[in-house]
């Protein structure tokens, strides 16, 4: 058989990359099929050219290393409406050419220049090519009336952009303004007054420029009735403006009103400067109440993130509407002749109470005339030892405490503040003859931090030592406890220069951090209240402020609810401040059987991280009392499994159940309390309410609800937004104040 030899040519290939696919592109291709190469054009840059024998980029820069890499690929770059980088210019590669057109109007004799000049062997790599674009001018007659109908329709457009321009004239200013009062509300609260005003100014202006602009075409956007939602943005825009510089205003009143009131013996003008600016910061008040409400019915927007604005302008509102009623209470008691008396107790909460604390000390303070005018602190010890009646302790204190006698430092042993504060009221006037107050105060430890948080660093010379947040505590116990002995002063010139030195600092303190972290302590049971004006009690009532037991009944109109209730509270006795070393997790188990039958499973769990047994750490020794529904019986209680047969049992508006337990240092205990509620869930739809208490002064613990219905029970909604699954509600929470749980049920 005979072999047969062939040779065999394969077409070159050159690609062409160019972004934008220029007329030119094709004559190109044309010209390279007739030098044999096959032609390939792409939009975008292969990661690698090579099967490619010649490579056309057209305006785009590849780096060199490529062009190292296929040293036998010869490259020509053309730059039409980009100028080629330095570093090209200035490579000397072999495989290199550069070329330079003012413009893409090329025609077939131009091509053949590029590709002689990229087919070319010299060592020029660089060509730059200006040709003239060739227009062919034509004499035509000039058409009259096209040319009128042509610039009829510019000048309809014109009209039309310039009046849709009109018409939203109006959005940047006032979106300006808006961005202006987002930036005075950050200074606003750095309490930056000064930069607040003039951003608000600044907003001010744009804000009036964009509404007398809207109001120049307001009437053509009623027409089409679309005006409710530009005039609903303006009217939140001014209301904004003015709810800021109202308050703005009220605080530097506020500021005067601190000085004012601590100065003694006040002149005429003192006085009337007092009572007119205490006018003008409830007029503030007053007006900023009216603005949220503006701003909160005119923020009707679908949208999440402005619902949850919303929800936030009515709460600061409501507290604001509330607030403007302690406000004249206040006002009232400084402004008149007659003095108020009222009885401030400081209760240690590292010694729990089931009250708030150990009443170390507490003080008398007296308002009226236009200033505080008596302000003493006290040392309990110093009423307990003039103390001539005698009172039975409750069974607890004597039997743990071994205490003989009942006395005020020992009296808020019942969780409702108010019976604490009647007991009170008892010891002072059978001790030191103290009585008729108009209110009482009790501050933890706790409610005191919060409030030095506001101030920094606060020096005590007597002492040349800083007082802060932090140190509080300890710095209280070293110059307190150290050495103390009845009828010592050390605690009271200690807390009295505190309290000077934090009201010389008022004017250095964020009046904005006082507030909020008054009200935090409030909220969270850190501070508790009586007025004896009802009007003012009955609000702080509806604050929760007021450290009361909840009186057992439905908090909302419903005529089928079912009420559920616990309060679970400590009292350390064991002389020591194991409190501060005291850490709880509740987990409250709740199942409805097939019956509707409530059973509950409470769980709790105490961590004792005391160091060791030295005071002030050491062991915790608890006299742990709970109340429940009077129609609830007890099943079991344990500690650590281990059943607890000896507890002492009480009915009266609630059942209390008690029992006494030690937690050593560094240890850990776990209590289990099952019982179950006598009556059961009626049929139908009701309100299945359920209140948790938290202990006044208590530290804030985890709390985790796990709700079991039975299955001829439907869940239809509930106050709060638990994991749901099935006829299981779960739902992670912590106890930092009352809670209150409402779930709506049908019972079929």
């Amino acid at each position: 058989m005979k072999l047969k030899t062939e040779i065999v040519f394969e077409n070159q290939k050159a690609l062409i990359i160019s972004k934008k696919n220029y007329p030119f592109i094709e004559i190109l291709k044309s010209h390279l099929k007739n030098y044999s190469i096959d032609p390939y054009f792409s939009s975008e840059k292969p990661k690698s050219f090579k099967i490619f024998n010649y490579v056309f980029i057209i305006d785009e820069n590849i780096d060199l290393y490529k062009i190292e890499k296929y040293p036998d690929i010869k490259y020509v770059f053309i730059f039409i409406k980009k100028d080629p980088s330095s570093y090209f210019l200035k490579s000397k590669k072999n495989n290199l050419k550069i070329i330079k057109l003012n413009n893409n109007k090329i025609n077939n004799s131009q091509i053949e220049n590029i590709l002689w000049f990229a087919f070319s062997k010299s060592k020029e790599n660089f060509l730059k090519l200006n040709y003239l674009k060739i227009e062919n001018k034509k004499e035509n007659k000039i058409n009259w009336r096209s040319l009128i109908n042509i610039n009829k329709k510019i000048l309809i457009k014109i009209f039309f952009v310039i009046f849709f321009l009109w018409h939203i004239l109006f959005v940047p200013f006032i979106i300006s303004s808006f961005f202006f009062i987002y930036l005075s509300f950050n200074h606003f609260k750095k309490e930056n007054f000064q930069k607040t005003s003039l951003y608000l100014s600044k907003s001010k202006i744009l804000f009036n420029l964009g509404k007398n602009f809207y109001q120049t075409i307001d009437q053509n956007y009623k027409l089409f009735g679309i005006s409710s939602i530009p005039e609903n943005i303006i009217n939140i825009n001014q209301s904004i403006i003015e709810s800021f510089e109202e308050g703005v205003i009220g605080l530097e009143n506020i500021k005067k009103i601190q000085q004012l009131i601590f100065i003694k013996n006040k002149s005429i003008e003192e006085k009337n400067n007092l009572s007119l600016r205490l006018k003008n910061t409830y007029q503030n008040l007053e007006k900023i109440n009216k603005n949220l409400d503006i701003i909160s019915q005119k923020l009707d927007f679908p949208f999440k993130s402005i619902k949850k604005i919303k929800k936030n302008i009515f709460e600061i509102n409501d507290l604001i509407s509330k607030s403007k009623i302690i406000y004249q209470y206040f006002e009232k008691i400084i402004t008149q002749e007659k003095t108020s008396k009222y009885l401030v107790f400081f209760a240690n909460n590292m010694e729990i109470r089931p009250g708030g604390g150990f009443i170390g000390s507490f003080a008398v303070v007296e308002i009226g005339n236009f200033e505080i005018s008596y302000l003493k602190i006290y040392d309990v010890y110093d009423a307990d030892g003039q103390l001539t009646a005698h009172l039975d302790p409750p069974k607890p204190l004597s039997k743990y405490l071994n205490l003989p006698h009942w006395f005020l430092r020992d009296s808020n042993f019942s969780p409702d503040f108010f019976e604490n504060y009647q007991k009170a009221l008892f010891f002072l006037e059978k001790s030191i003859k103290i009585s008729n107050f108009d209110g009482s105060i009790l501050l933890t430890t706790t409610a005191v931090e919060n409030i030095l948080n506001a101030f920094g660093n606060i020096y005590l010379p007597d002492y040349k030592e800083y007082i802060n947040a932090k140190n509080f505590y300890l710095k209280t116990q070293f110059y307190v406890e150290k050495n103390f002995f009845p009828g010592s002063t050390q605690k009271t010139n200690f807390l009295s220069k505190l309290v000077n030195q934090i009201i010389i600092n008022l004017d250095q303190a964020s009046f904005l951090k006082i507030i909020k972290n008054l009200k935090k302590s409030l909220d969270e049971k850190q501070i508790v209240m009586y007025f004896n004006d009802e009007k003012v009690q009955n609000l702080i009532n509806s604050f929760f402020w007021s450290g009361r037991v909840i009186e057992p009944k439905c908090l909302i109109q419903n005529n089928n609810c079912f009420i559920d209730y616990l309060f679970p509270y400590d009292t350390n006795i064991g002389a020591n401040k194991a409190n501060f070393f005291i850490n709880k997790f509740f987990y409250l188990k709740t199942f409805i059987d097939n019956n509707s039958f409530i059973s509950h499973q409470l769980t709790i769990k105490y961590e004792n991280n005391s160091p060791s047994e030295i005071f002030p750490t050491g062991y915790y020794k608890n006299y742990f009392q709970i109340l429940l529904p009077t129609n609830s019986f007890i099943k079991s209680i344990t500690k650590d499994g281990i059943l607890i047969e000896e507890y002492d049992q009480k009915d009266d508006i609630f059942k209390i159940i008690s029992f006494y337990f030690e937690i050593p240092p560094r240890k850990k205990t776990e209590i289990k309390i099952n019982y179950q509620i006598k009556e059961n869930l009626k049929k139908g739809k009701q309100i299945y309410q359920i209140i948790f208490q938290k202990q006044i002064g208590d530290k804030n613990s985890d709390l985790i609800l796990d709700f079991t219905f039975n299955k001829n029970i439907n869940i239809i909604n509930q106050n709060f937004s638990p994991l749901v699954k099935d006829n299981q509600i779960i739902y992670n929470t912590n106890l930092s104040t009352d809670k209150i749980f409402l779930i709506e049920i049908n019972n079929q």
